[in-house]
């Protein structure tokens, strides 16, 4: 998800989206097969897999002969009030960001009742898998893909765009050790604007990477993903999140108490100076955590 910085829940000037060549594929709610055709353009080579906001497919732009990666969006979100004008936003706003470390996103379109995003296919596996696979990660393993990381969130900042849903499911590896930051888009600015009931705003993903501010419904800025990168280094480095909670809404809660909890209080061989920066990045104030990514990046000496 992409938000402008320093503006919380942006909303369009010019409508929602439309599309001349609507065509529905296959049953609403059923995955698209092989061979659909979907917005009268791209023809589905596979699914790639399903996540909280919508399925992932490879397919083959039949206009310019490329494949693109596309996230179809689950329809109770798409059918949601100025739903489909908000994601047009979010779209136009990643589109802003021009950087080797940031998933391309080319277009958005509709097919039906069907929205969808077309971006960079990348068949590399994500950094929630790698984790998976191989458990806690050394700091010189780590390094560089947290400097890789870092340099994507900095490009999307310095465009005056805020990701606002940076997770270890949305970092990807991509051809020759490259590092993708992606999936932006898919979660709603605000769930009370949309017209929802939900418990807490902004309460649509993965609760365990999101700021205090984000559990609480405050304001969105470059800083909330500051917060969401300690959490993904804290976990890189341990195997284990920073906070716990029996409910999703107890997990993201449990960070607005205490103080952020330290890596090496996990495991001990974690080196000073990187514990340090992770609370710092957990600081539950905004204005405790570091300025930006290319300071993080500098005082682990990664620039």
């Amino acid at each position: 998800m992409f938000y402008r910085a320093r503006a919380r829940n942006p909303v369009p000037d010019d409508g929602t989206i439309t599309d001349a060549h609507s065509l529905a594929a296959a049953p609403i709610g059923q995955p698209l097969a092989p061979g659909a055709l979907l917005g009268g353009r791209y023809r589905i080579t596979r699914f790639v897999a399903a996540g909280g906001m919508g399925e992932v497919y490879e397919a083959d732009d039949q206009l310019l002969r490329d494949p693109v990666a596309i996230k179809l969006l689950r329809m109770d979100l798409v059918r949601k009030p100025d739903a489909q004008a908000r994601f047009a936003e979010e779209i136009r706003l990643a589109r802003r960001v021009t950087h080797p470390n940031v998933c391309r996103v080319f277009d958005v379109g509709v097919d039906g009742e069907r929205v969808f995003y077309t971006m960079e296919l990348h068949a590399g596996t994500t950094l929630k898998h790698h984790l998976a696979a191989t458990g806690p990660l050394s700091i010189a393993a780590t390094r560089p893909i947290v400097r890789q990381i870092l340099a994507g969130i900095e490009a999307a900042h310095a465009a005056d765009v805020v990701h606002a849903d940076l997770k270890p499911s949305n970092v990807l590896f991509g051809a020759g050790d490259r590092i993708v930051l992606t999936d932006f888009g898919l979660a709603m600015p605000c769930c009370t604007a949309l017209g929802c009931d939900c418990e807490m705003a902004h309460l649509v993903g993965t609760p365990a990477y999101m700021a205090p501010e984000q559990v609480t419904g405050g304001t969105v800025l470059a800083g909330t993903d500051l917060f969401s990168f300690g959490v993904i280094l804290f976990e890189l480095l341990t195997g284990q999140l920073p906070w716990r909670g029996d409910t999703a809404i107890e997990q993201a809660r449990a960070r607005l108490q205490g103080d952020p909890p330290s890596a090496r209080a996990v495991k001990p061989t974690i080196d000073a100076r990187w514990d340090e920066i992770i609370r710092a990045c957990l600081q539950r104030d905004r204005s405790g955590r570091p300025a930006s990514a290319s300071d993080i990046a500098r005082a682990l000496d990664l620039a």
